[in-house]
């Protein structure tokens, strides 16, 4: 099988940098040949079938994860749907899907089970960008930013700023980058994620602060796919 080879040989991940017109750069992850995997259980750097890993969803002060969620067809958090998250993101066979949460309306039980069914996972989070538009916040702190995008391509990219920023430049600057939708992840304390070299395959951190790495709770992760 030619793709098993080809994967063989990609050690990792290489990301390329854009600049926006707010004059933020933004270093892209992109998804490629990869496959896309919710845990619960800390990834470890030494699995070498993971390429990337960040924090996906937040973790509450009780350090739980924050809303529902389905961990490979295992529901968490049932009955804790976040009403103020927008977004939520689905996998399927390695495929993800950013979804318009409705203020939690689209989360039925019915929807909840088909994800379960088929072994699936999702967490809830930020929507920031939908249909190409920037979402408004009030929020006006500065940190960094990290989040999943749909490009017009229909492929999926990691879009990460080399500096603190606002949600208003950082969804402006999304959308004007061609994202259609884009979900959030867990920035602040809790940003520390890594990467495996595109050439060397070694490990390389990413994320400023990383002060709270020990209290992350779930991670979305980049893995190639196994040969059969």
């Amino acid at each position: 099988n030619t793709n098993n080879k080809s994967n063989e040989s990609i050690a990792g991940i290489a990301p390329t940098s854009v600049k926006a017109a707010s004059g933020v750069v933004y270093q892209l992850f992109p998804q490629e040949k990869f496959v896309l995997d919710f845990r619960t259980v800390r990834p470890s750097t030494s699995d070498n079938d993971i390429v990337f890993c960040i924090p996906a969803a937040f973790t509450g002060h009780d350090n739980k994860i924050d809303g529902v969620f389905i961990c490979n067809g295992v529901i968490g958090n049932g009955n804790a749907i976040n009403h103020e998250l927008g977004g939520a993101m689905a996998i399927e066979n390695g495929q993800g899907k950013l979804l318009a949460t409705n203020k939690g309306a689209t989360l039925t039980q019915q929807f909840l089970e088909s994800v379960q069914k088929v072994k699936g996972s999702l967490f809830q989070q930020f929507l920031i960008v939908h249909n190409g538009s920037p979402a408004v916040f009030r929020d006006q702190s500065k940190f960094q930013r990290r989040a999943i995008g749909l490009t017009k391509q229909g492929s999926f990219k990691i879009f990460e700023s080399d500096k603190a920023t606002t949600f208003s430049t950082f969804n402006n600057d999304l959308a004007s980058l061609g994202v259609t939708e884009a979900l959030y992840f867990d920035m602040g304390a809790w940003d520390e994620g890594w990467y495996r070299h595109a050439t060397t395959g070694k490990t390389i951190t990413i994320g400023l602060d990383k002060s709270q790495t020990l209290r992350q709770s779930n991670w979305l992760v980049l893995k190639r796919v196994k040969s059969t």
